[in-house]
């Protein structure tokens, strides 16, 4: 369940930079859904390094060890 959280953060941040690129070629006038995006990128980004971080505080992720 966890690593499919982490999975879902990271598409939706992939699909986020796809589309603040597309709105940024597109809209040649002072628009404001390249911002949009971008400001959503941040959040998620920041969520996903929330959890993380928690993940492994709570031993969910465990880190390789040689």
């Amino acid at each position: 369940m966890f690593k499919y959280a982490i999975v879902t953060l990271l598409i939706l941040i992939i699909y986020n930079l796809v589309m603040g690129f597309i709105y940024i070629l597109k809209d040649k006038s002072s628009s404001k859904r390249g911002l949009a995006s971008l400001k959503t990128r941040i959040i998620l980004s920041l969520l996903l390094f929330i959890l993380i971080i928690v993940g492994f505080y709570m031993d969910m992720i465990k880190p390789n060890s040689f």
